[in-house]
């Protein structure tokens, strides 16, 4: 009902700052490629390597703590990604 809505708001804009994460990550093809750009975003070079050469798959490995500081919520919305909970936020003041 509508007082679980903010829960279910912020587990789905979880699942999508994920999502967009495991997206741009899938992007950078190539493992060089992932370890330039994390180094580029402020991630200390031995877990860039870490997580830029993972042969883990996409999903796992946005799980990880190198990529998280360098995709940080803030970044992306910064990058014009959408939250939702601001959004839903602003429409219900009860929030």
């Amino acid at each position: 009902g509508i007082a679980s809505m903010k829960k279910n708001i912020d587990d789905i804009n979880g699942w999508l700052y994920h999502r967009i994460r495991m997206c741009i990550w899938k992007q950078w093809k190539k493992p060089k490629t992932k370890v330039r750009n994390l180094i580029k975003m402020g991630v200390p070079e031995d877990l860039a390597h870490i997580a830029g050469n993972s042969r883990r798959g996409y999903w796992f490995t946005t799980h990880t703590v190198a990529v998280n500081m360098a995709m940080t919520k803030d970044r992306l919305i910064n990058s014009g990604f959408y939250d939702l909970a601001t959004a839903y936020q602003s429409v219900h003041v009860n929030y």
